[in-house]
């Protein structure tokens, strides 16, 4: 997209960019028209085609990422089976602790094969 833009680092191609409609003051502080595209994960601007792609997530990262959505999936389940227990549940119920428990197993399978290799 065309917008009034300045280079701030060559190598990487990031700019600053005119956000408003004052053409004549961008131009005054060397700002000249760019095609210019947002960075979809840290919101920088750069000249098209120059936005770096979001890094990948470490093993790590990953793993600790899957742990607070397991720990989020048991609380629904632990929630759901005080439920069935009390007489209180759904047939509805039932199918969404069936998916709970199918998505805890698959969560703690990728964390397992995270942190064997």
């Amino acid at each position: 997209m065309l917008k009034y833009a300045q280079i701030v680092n060559e190598q990487t191609k990031q700019v600053n960019v005119g956000l408003g409609t004052d053409v004549e003051f961008y131009k005054s502080i060397g700002m000249t028209e760019m095609d210019v595209e947002q960075c979809e994960w840290n919101s920088t601007w750069y000249l098209t085609g120059y936005a770096p792609k979001k890094p990948e997530p470490t093993p790590e990262q990953e793993i600790e990422t899957l742990k607070r959505e397991l720990a989020d999936v048991d609380e629904k389940s632990m929630r759901a089976v005080r439920a069935k227990l009390t007489g209180k549940s759904t047939e509805e119920d039932d199918l969404f602790l069936n998916q709970l428990e199918l998505r805890a197993e698959q969560l703690r399978q990728r964390i397992r094969d995270l942190q064997e290799n």
